[in-house]
């Protein structure tokens, strides 16, 4: 009888969908790219076609109501309509290692950037490090915040390029 047991427990063990277990590193829903991810990319890379281009009618597409940009310490920096007004002044925006990390209806992407920014008639390249939070709601991704710093050629080989 008790071999029995053991043999049936050790099936249902065995037969159960118990998942690998997976590194602290790579969490249950990053495990492999799946639809959601390369959606964000796609989004990502449109949001900033859109930037490049100025249109605001698919700039606003991209935003949430309720849309932030934060510096990198968390302090408010700006909400949706100042940053629509200002995205003008930017050009030339270029996007590299762009990472999504998807939680159900919820998304962080993070990338680096350089861009053009102009300020009074004169123009600088800038390099940043971005990390947007993007909200599915009814199948829709949109932009509900952007966390970003601006980095300098000395911070840049730095281990923390945007420490505060």
């Amino acid at each position: 009888m008790n071999q029995l047991l053991a043999v049936c427990l050790f099936f249902f063990l065995y037969a159960s969908p118990v998942q690998s277990p997976r590194s602290a590193s790579q969490p249950a829903s990053q495990a492999a790219p799946d639809a959601a991810s390369d959606e964000l990319v796609t989004l990502t890379n449109a949001w900033n076609d859109a930037i490049n281009a100025n249109d605001r009618a698919k700039l606003e597409s991209f935003l949430a109501p309720e849309f932030a940009l934060y510096t990198w310490s968390g302090k408010l920096w700006t909400t949706r309509s100042p940053w629509l007004d200002n995205v003008r002044r930017y050009s030339d925006s270029a996007l590299r290692e762009i990472s999504p990390r998807v939680y159900g209806d919820f998304a962080v992407v993070t990338s680096s950037s350089t861009f053009v920014v102009t300020d009074d008639g004169q123009s600088s390249s800038k390099t940043a490090v971005l990390v947007d939070t993007w909200r599915r709601t009814n199948g829709r991704w949109q932009v509900v915040a952007r966390k970003s710093c601006r980095v300098s050629p000395t911070s840049a080989s730095t281990a923390s390029p945007c420490s505060p």
